[in-house]
């Protein structure tokens, strides 16, 4: 028996980091898995593993950036595998770090669109069906920049604080209607998305090295499963100290 036997997990931005890493642990631990991405070479070769350990997966093609896709990914999974029980919005992209003067306001949409609407869009969809059965989980990746500042721009800050706060007011309406809705932020992780990225504050954190995003699937296996029902609401930051501060760069 696994932790999340005869569930149905849909995870954006499942393709590749911390998604791929969740959704062969969630996999492992029975759940059917709906890896949603735009790299469908990438998807089968995950799910050629997760079926090779005895799991269930599928793909479903989407761009965040498109509501009506997003829209698509939830429904379709729904249709073909049965139902919903666990939305992970980890679909995300940085900006540039760069000052407000010299940031392009493109830029600012398009790392609102898929690090803010892109989850809300998703929740509007998966809550329709969650409200309905009166369970369900949604877990939204956020980061360490939501407990301080200076690893992004203002787009990528901006982004990451609201969905706190969007994450807080989904609690605070769905957590009576039998949903658990909570925030997973890691810190500094070894993906593909901080390849090439070096900052010495992650050596002078406690840990002293980046997190692997298998560190950070066993987290969000905690939050989707049952082990986590009387949290709700939460921001659980997972950064190896780095937002304890206190570590300043020599």
């Amino acid at each position: 028996m696994g932790k999340l036997d005869k569930r149905v997990a849909l995870i954006f931005g499942g393709t590749s980091g911390l998604g791929e890493a969740t959704a062969k642990l969630y996999a492992k631990e029975g759940a059917r898995v709906a890896i949603a991405g735009r790299n469908e070479e990438k998807a089968q070769a995950i799910i050629d593993a997760i079926e090779a350990e005895g799991g269930e997966a599928i793909f479903v093609a989407v761009d965040v950036k498109d509501s009506q896709a997003i829209a698509a990914a939830v429904n379709g999974t729904i249709d073909r595998l049965g139902g919903l029980d666990i939305l992970y919005n980890g679909a995300g992209i940085l900006d540039n770090y760069d000052l407000i003067e010299d940031t392009d306001e493109a830029l600012f949409d398009e790392v609102i669109a898929v690090n803010l609407k892109a989850p809300w869009v998703a929740a509007k969809h998966a809550l329709k069906h969650m409200a309905e059965k009166g369970s369900g989980v949604i877990i939204n990746v956020a980061s360490q920049a939501t407990a301080m500042v200076g690893v992004g721009g203002t787009p990528y800050m901006s982004s990451k604080y609201g969905l706190v706060g969007q994450t807080r007011q989904l609690a605070h309406e769905y957590g009576p209607k039998g949903i658990k809705v909570n925030v997973l932020s890691p810190g500094f992780i070894d993906t593909p998305m901080t390849e090439g990225i070096e900052d010495k504050r992650l050596l002078k954190s406690p840990l002293g090295r980046a997190g692997t995003p298998e560190e950070i699937a066993k987290t969000s296996l905690f939050l989707a499963s049952d082990d986590s029902d009387y949290i709700q609401g939460q921001n659980i930051i997972q950064d190896g100290g780095w937002t304890l501060g206190g570590y300043p760069v020599d």
